[in-house]
């Protein structure tokens, strides 16, 4: 036996752990009111920009990068919304917010 014989269950655990991730950090779905959104590492802030227009969406904090935004809209439907212009992930703001940069600035007493 080798290591190779393991492989297909290696991959099929990642693939598991990978979607049980990504179940835990999706949206709430419970108006959607803020989400975080992640675009291609590839677009630039102008990319990200032109593809919210007419989004019905206000960006309420960049990430760690430009193509990583905290998002809210009024309207509900956000994280389709922000898919259907080319987010590749919509995210709970809160669940990810330390991975993605986004905490929240601390309060001043």
């Amino acid at each position: 036996m080798t290591l190779l014989n393991f492989l297909p269950a290696a991959l099929a655990g990642i693939a598991m752990l990978a979607v049980a991730l990504f179940g835990l950090l999706a949206p709430s779905g419970d108006g959607d009111a803020r989400v975080a959104a992640i675009f291609p590492p590839w677009w630039t802030a102008r990319d990200v920009m032109a593809s919210l227009d007419g989004s019905d969406t206000v960006i309420l904090r960049e990430g760690i990068a430009p193509s990583v935004l905290l998002v809210a809209s009024p309207t509900p439907g956000l994280a389709q919304r922000l898919r259907a212009a080319g987010a590749l992930l919509t995210i709970d703001p809160t669940a990810a917010a330390g991975c993605l940069g986004l905490s929240s600035p601390t309060a001043r007493g």
